[in-house]
């Protein structure tokens, strides 16, 4: 049995947009992670990884977590805040995410306002048995 659990922003993304500053941020972390190099769609490549590596064409699910409380909101800012250098180097947009030192807050109230839930990258698995 071989099992992999990657990410997927683009469910993550698409549903981010209806929070103008948590997409804004979010869009910032994706695309920092994009530019260094990162494969932000290597959940939905492991179908193809897994038969080029001489395995079965994998089962595979895809998971969100939602939530609204802030130890889960407060990824974002908190994982903004390690990219900052890097998303300053790469000359992402900032300017539209106002005072940094005050952007957990704004997106909590945002998140609050919204009366609704925020989700985390979408999580894609796929395994496979490869006969003896």
């Amino acid at each position: 049995m071989v099992a992999f659990h990657e990410l997927s922003w683009a469910p993550f993304l698409l549903l981010a947009a209806r929070l103008p500053l948590w997409s804004a941020a979010t869009s910032v972390i994706h695309e920092t992670f994009r530019r260094s190099g990162a494969n932000t769609e290597m959940g939905f490549a492991l179908y193809q990884i897994f038969q080029q590596a001489g395995l079965p064409a994998p089962a595979m699910t895809l998971e969100m977590p939602l939530g609204n409380d802030p130890e889960f909101i407060r990824w974002v800012p908190d994982v903004l805040g390690s990219l900052l250098p890097l998303a300053q180097r790469f000359d992402l947009p900032l300017r539209p995410l106002g005072d940094l030192n005050t952007l957990p807050q704004r997106i909590q109230a945002e998140v609050s306002a919204s009366n609704s839930v925020v989700t985390w990258m979408a999580l894609v698995g796929a395994w496979s048995r490869k006969s003896a």
